[in-house]
């Protein structure tokens, strides 16, 4: 799992997307893949895009986390965080949050 500062995720976060709203991260449970924008256009905010799946943000989102259509109902601030799939980020303060993983250009040229 990668550990890096605010200050780094955030400089590769500006790396990999072009506008905030069109970072993506991919569940580390279902695998589902969602962007900023689609958490807020399902009535979440910005901030629930790296720590939950789309599926906990719309409601939709399946239990048994096989369904990825809807995404599931995971969320890196649980009992198992992110699975060993995602990132810890230092914030300033010294408070580690885990995060889920950026999604890959690939996978994003492809949805």
């Amino acid at each position: 799992m990668i550990k890096q500062t605010l200050e780094d995720w955030q400089a590769e976060m500006k790396t990999r997307f072009e506008s905030k709203n069109a970072v993506a991260f991919v569940c580390p449970a279902c695998g589902k893949v969602a962007t900023i924008k689609e958490h807020m256009d399902a009535g979440g905010k910005p901030d629930d895009a790296p720590q939950q799946c789309i599926g906990r943000t719309t409601g939709l989102g399946a239990k048994d986390k096989k369904d990825v259509g809807n995404g599931c109902n995971w969320a890196s601030f649980g009992l198992f965080g992110t699975l060993g799939k995602g990132r810890e980020v230092v914030f300033p303060d010294g408070k580690v949050v885990e995060v889920f993983d950026f999604a890959a250009q690939e996978v994003l040229a492809n949805a």
